[in-house]
């Protein structure tokens, strides 16, 4: 009953935290705390790390692509990767307002960094339509910094996997920064052809760290 009672409680939270994010504005907010990494130290604003999972179990750290399925791409996709071992993807988590921290609870952008192939297109983390179903709603790259499908932002996991690790997950918030849908959707993943892919779905958040390049 007792873990019944607390899944219920996670999954309220879940939904209300959606629903309160249509009233949420870039300004400060009581509920904004400053980002640390899996070593406890504060994450700095607009610098590359690695982002993935509390424990290994649940698959290796995100990184980007520009092949699926043996054919190349462009825009890029964000995908996990299969290996617990690799390093995965550098990614800058940038505040729209300036500070020297990432703060939760804030509108930002995430950049990929430059890309190593003749794809021209943003490096952005995009969302095409995220009350879309899949395809149109996984989380590609090719849009740029503030505009409504590449609007972001982190809040604390509410049920962290290991309660000692600062663990976070992300949502994405389209009216923040322009017309969209005023809600936010949890940044999920999904399961595309045994490709694991983050999808803006508003399903069960995926719960990430932080690890310093």
């Amino acid at each position: 009953m007792k873990s019944s009672l607390s899944d219920a409680l996670f999954l309220l939270f879940v939904i209300t935290t959606q629903s309160i994010c249509s009233t949420t504005t870039g300004a400060a907010s009581t509920g904004e705390n400053v980002v640390k990494d899996a070593t406890g130290k504060k994450v700095l604003n607009n610098v590359p790390y690695h982002i993935g999972p509390v424990i290994s179990a649940n698959g290796g750290r995100i990184k980007l692509t520009d092949a699926m399925n043996n054919k190349k791409i462009c825009p890029f996709n964000v995908v996990q990767d299969p290996s617990d071992v690799n390093l995965g993807g550098q990614f800058s988590f940038t505040l729209i307002a300036k500070e020297k921290y990432l703060l939760t609870s804030r509108i930002l952008g995430i950049d990929s960094g430059s890309p190593k192939s003749p794809c021209n297109k943003s490096t952005f983390w995009t969302v095409p339509d995220a009350e879309a179903k899949p395809p149109a709603n996984l989380i590609t790259t090719g849009d740029y910094f503030d505009e409504a499908a590449t609007c972001f932002q982190i809040v604390e996991y509410p049920k962290p996997t290991n309660p000692k690790v600062h663990s976070y997950m992300l949502q994405h918030c389209p009216s923040f920064c322009g017309a969209g849908p005023r809600t936010c959707f949890n940044a999920s993943i999904y399961l595309d052809k045994g490709v694991r892919r983050l999808a803006s779905s508003g399903g069960t958040p995926f719960e990430f760290v932080f690890y310093k390049v």
